[in-house]
């Protein structure tokens, strides 16, 4: 048990001294003169923020003693037919992507993930692929204020 209070400790102080590291630097990055835009910084301090957060978490159980709550859980495991079917929907949809706009090329691949990774029920697919590909596309065109390909369907959204 002291072993593995010990080893989080230092794993914690290495992420959180990293973490650091990658903030000044992402702060230091050039700044664009374009009105309602979103900087370069953006995105590498919101990927930064999270990871000082789990690793701030990670330093707080050790300190408590709750680092080690069990054994890690096994991953499923996954047939070497997923991965490659996998990995070739990925590269049709990056094909795809410039032609069809982002809603258009992503609804067939969540769907296609969701369905080679085990999802059976089609109404759970159909909302799930539909509604996930239109969050993303709203929060980043709304929240971020950042254009998504619109592609095909461009003159409804």
């Amino acid at each position: 048990m002291k072993t593995m209070r010990k080893r989080n400790l230092i794993s914690a102080a290495i992420l959180i001294a990293i973490g650091i590291g990658y903030a000044v630097l992402a702060v230091q990055l050039p700044t664009r003169n374009i009105e309602n835009a979103t900087g370069p910084s953006f995105f590498p301090l919101v990927v930064v923020t999270g990871f000082l957060i789990l690793a701030a978490a990670l330093l707080v159980q050790a300190m408590r003693g709750r680092a080690n709550l069990g054994a890690v859980p096994v991953l499923a495991k996954i047939s070497r037919r997923t991965y490659i079917w996998s990995l070739a929907a990925a590269v049709l949809y990056l094909v795809a992507l410039p032609y069809l706009g982002f809603i258009a090329a992503n609804i067939p691949l969540f769907a296609a993930l969701m369905i080679l990774y085990g999802e059976k029920r089609t109404v759970w697919i159909a909302a799930g692929s539909i509604g996930i590909c239109l969050a993303i596309f709203f929060v980043f065109r709304e929240v971020f204020q950042i254009q998504l390909p619109a592609g095909i369907l461009g003159g409804l959204v």
